[in-house]
């Protein structure tokens, strides 16, 4: 079955993007997979009706149900904070 992963601040595709998918159900587990250039994941029939949720850049997207045509909304673009402190540079005289 098809699945469409879309980025949810543009509503854009992601394409040859590497992401895992933790899949709950009768066959639970970890699946790695790629979105081709369109967006879209190949995703094997047994897991037809699981609930899946994907895994991408240490976030974790919605539970939803794994049909045909099912699109996945994840954040591409990871928030990252500086470290240290911007007085760090600057020298003290005495």
């Amino acid at each position: 079955m098809k699945i469409t992963v879309v980025d949810t601040a543009t509503k854009r595709p992601l394409v040859n993007a590497k992401l895992q998918l933790q899949i709950r159900g009768k066959e639970s587990g970890f699946v790695t997979l790629t979105t081709d250039q369109s967006g879209i994941i190949q995703l094997d029939d047994k897991y037809r009706g699981h609930q899946i949720c994907a895994l991408f850049n240490g976030a974790q997207g919605a539970w939803v149900a794994a049909n045909e045509g099912t699109t996945l909304s994840l954040t591409a673009k990871t928030t990252t904070t500086t470290q240290g402190s911007k007085e760090k540079d600057k020298e003290t005289w005495k």
